[in-house]
């Protein structure tokens, strides 16, 4: 009897993290290159500084390698979608430390190119938008109107 009952406990644990697992949302997000033209990329940086207040500004930053951006994400404040910090990230707060993120960002230009990428939704709706070398973003879905912001890994060392 207690083996039965054990049992059906088990499987009514599975089949609760299966669906937890599955989740009910079933939006996930594209990453799309904004465009090709580093001009065009440059203004929209410089655009980005002159309407900091229409946006909410997040920062990741290696800190093995000295305190280098390795990503910024821009959450629009008039659209009904959430962009959430997760560990490690931080919000800016003035013009001048978003400024000094973008030059720290640029410091890894040479090597790997910070470009700028659309964060976009199944339905074409736009997020938000994120600077940085790759197009790797971390994020893992907390509702259909929020995401939080993952780690983002630093590259391997040359040689390893």
């Amino acid at each position: 009897m207690k083996k039965s009952l054990m049992t059906r406990i088990i499987i009514a644990v599975f089949v609760l993290a299966a669906v937890m697992i599955a989740g009910c949302v079933s939006s996930s997000l594209k990453m799309k290159r904004e465009t090709v033209d580093w001009q065009q990329e440059r203004n929209m940086v410089m655009r980005s500084l002159e309407r900091f207040d229409e946006a909410d500004f997040y920062v990741y930053e290696w800190r093995g390698l000295g305190m280098i951006t390795a990503a910024i994400v821009v959450d629009l404040r008039d659209d009904d979608k959430t962009i959430r910090p997760g560990t490690g990230w931080k919000k800016i707060k003035t013009r001048e430390e978003l400024e000094k993120a973008y030059k720290s960002g640029s410091m890894v230009k040479a090597q790997a190119g910070m470009r700028l990428y659309r964060i976009e939704g199944d339905d074409g709706e736009i997020w938000g938008y994120f600077f940085a070398p790759r197009n790797v973003l971390p994020y893992s879905m907390v509702n259909d109107k929020t995401i939080e912001l993952g780690q983002i890994p630093e590259p391997k060392a040359p040689g390893v």
